[in-house]
C-alpha cells in the first residue's frame, strides 16, 4: 500500500465522518500559540485546619531536609463572626501570600494554582496568618517534591603576585 502525502494544513476542509478531525490538522490561526499542560493526579488533601489564634497557624509542617512543599490548592473558609484578614506564608516570619480581608459567616477564597505551583523553601512549612482572633477553616491540597539542589561556590585559588624594579 503506497504512503500518500502529507496534506497541506491551510487547504484541508472537513469534510463527512471526519470532520471531526478537522481541529487537530488545520493550521494555527491569528498567530495562536497551543500549549500542552501535564496534570499530575497526585495531591494529599488532609483534615481541615482551624486557624483560631491572632497570627500563624501551622497548616502543613516541614517536610524535611531536601525535600519541598508544593501547593496545588488552598482554601479558606471563615466561619467566625467576625470580619478577618487572612494570608499564608512559607514558614514563621515568611511574608503575606494571597492575602484577603474576608466577610464574616461563610466566606470563601479558593486558589487553584493549575500550572504555576506554589513551591515553598526546602524544609519550611505552611502557615495561615489571622490580622485577629477569629475562626477560620484551611484546607491545602498539595504534594512533597524534592529540593532543587543549589550549587556552594567553593573553588578558590590563590593569587601572589611579586613586583620587580627594572633600572634602565
Amino acid at each position: 500500500m503506497a504512503s500518500q502525502p502529507k496534506r497541506d494544513a491551510s487547504d484541508f476542509k472537513p469534510k463527512g465522518l471526519r470532520g471531526r478531525e478537522y481541529a487537530s490538522f488545520r493550521a494555527p490561526r491569528y498567530g495562536e500559540v497551543a500549549k500542552a499542560i501535564v496534570a499530575e493526579g497526585s495531591a494529599h488533601y488532609p483534615d481541615t485546619v482551624n486557624a483560631t489564634a491572632s497570627g500563624e497557624t501551622e497548616v502543613i509542617p516541614a517536610p524535611g531536609a531536601d525535600k519541598c512543599i508544593r501547593i496545588k490548592y488552598l482554601e479558606a473558609n471563615n466561619v467566625g463572626a467576625d470580619q478577618r484578614v487572612v494570608s499564608f506564608r512559607a514558614g514563621t516570619g515568611g511574608g503575606d501570600k494571597f492575602k484577603s480581608s474576608m466577610p464574616q459567616y461563610g466566606s470563601m477564597k479558593n486558589a487553584n494554582f493549575i500550572d504555576s505551583y506554589w513551591i515553598l523553601p526546602p524544609n519550611t512549612a505552611l502557615l495561615v496568618n489571622l490580622d485577629d482572633v477569629g475562626d477560620v477553616n484551611v484546607q491545602p491540597g498539595y504534594d512533597i517534591v524534592e529540593a532543587i539542589p543549589t550549587k556552594a561556590l567553593t573553588d578558590a585559588l590563590t593569587i601572589t603576585e611579586s613586583l620587580v624594579t627594572v633600572e634602565g
